[in-house]
C-alpha cells in the first residue's frame, strides 16, 4: 500500500473547496490507527514423525558410524585416580594436579617456566576415584583451550597475584609460596625466593586467561607470548596417559603454595 503524504496533498489542493475535500480524505486516510491485542489463543504442535515421515536412512547410517566411533573413543579407559579431585578456591585437589600437569608439560616444551595458571571456572567437573575416561577429561575441560607461555616482568607478576588475593585464590603451580591476609598479598615467593620486579618470569596458562579474561588482566602486560597450538584437554589426556605408563596413578594433595590467613 502506497503510504500517503498527508501535508503534501493538501498544499497541493487547487481550490478551498478541494483542500477541504482532501482534509476529509486525509482525515481518515493520516488518523493513526491504535490496536490492543483481545486475545491470546495458544496450541501444542507435537515435533514427531508426523512432520517427516520419510526417513533418510543414508544419512542416519551415515549418524550412527560417527555416533558408534564417538562412543567407542570417549569410552576408553586412560588412567585411574586414586582419590576424588575436585575443584575449589584457596587451592583444590584438581586445581592443583591441573596446573602441575600444565607446569609438567609447558617445561618438556619449553624449558625453564617458573609457574602456571588455571583459572577454577575453566574446569567444569569433578575427577572421581576409579577408572578415568577419555569422556572423563571431556566433561573436566570442555572448553577448546590452548597452552600458552607468557613472559611476564616482576611488576606484572605482583599485580597478578595482587588480584589472586582479592579473588580468594586460583588454579597455580607447586612452586609457589603465596600468604594472603584481609585480601591482600602478605608474602609471594616464586621458587623459594621474593619477586624481582625486573626480572622475566616465564607462565604456564590458557590462551583464554592470556587475553585478560576472568580478571586477569596483568596477563595482557607480557612482553611476549608464545603458543603451543596444542588444547589444554589433549594435554591432561597426554599426561593421564604418561603417568600409567608409568605405573602411576592420578593424585593431589593441598599445600603451602597459596595461604590465607584470618
Amino acid at each position: 500500500m502506497k503510504k500517503v503524504n498527508c501535508r503534501g496533498a493538501i498544499n497541493r489542493a487547487p481550490t478551498a473547496i478541494g483542500t477541504f475535500l482532501i482534509a476529509i480524505f486525509l482525515l481518515t486516510a493520516c488518523t493513526r490507527k491504535q490496536y490492543a491485542v483481545k486475545n491470546i489463543e495458544v496450541t501444542r504442535v507435537e515435533m514427531d514423525s508426523t512432520w517427516e515421515p520419510a526417513t533418510n536412512t543414508e544419512m542416519r547410517t551415515l549418524v550412527n558410524s560417527f555416533k558408534a566411533k564417538i562412543t567407542d573413543e570417549t569410552q576408553k579407559i586412560i588412567g585411574t585416580a586414586n582419590q576424588t579431585l575436585i575443584k575449589g578456591k584457596p587451592q583444590s585437589l584438581l586445581t592443583n594436579f591441573t596446573a602441575d600437569a600444565m607446569l609438567d608439560y609447558a617445561s618438556g616444551l619449553w624449558g625453564t617456566v617458573d609457574f602456571a595458571v588455571m583459572n577454577v571456572g575453566g574446569i567444569r567437573n569433578t575427577l572421581n576415584q576409579g577408572n578415568i575416561s577419555v569422556g572423563d577429561m571431556y566433561e573436566i575441560y570442555p572448553f577448546n583451550n590452548r597452552l600458552v607461555l607468557l613472559e611476564l616482568r616482576g611488576k606484572a607478576v605482583k599485580e597478578f597475584f595482587n588480584f589472586v588475593a582479592e579473588a580468594g585464590g586460583v588454579g597455580l603451580s607447586k612452586n609457589l609460596e603465596v600468604v594472603i591476609k584481609n585480601k591482600a598479598v602478605e608474602s609471594l615467593k616464586i621458587g623459594g625466593k621474593a619477586v624481582d620486579e625486573n626480572k622475566i618470569y616465564r607462565v604456564a596458562t590458557i590462551d583464554y586467561l592470556a587475553e585478560g579474561n576472568d580478571g586477569m588482566i596483568a596477563f595482557t602486560k607480557a612482553v611476549k607470548v608464545t603458543d603451543s597450538n596444542r588444547l589444554l584437554r589433549d594435554i591432561l589426556i597426554e599426561y593421564v596417559k604418561k603417568l600409567t605408563d608409568e605405573n602411576k596413578a592420578v593424585d593431589a594433595n593441598l599445600d603451602n603454595r597459596i595461604t590465607i590467613k584470618k
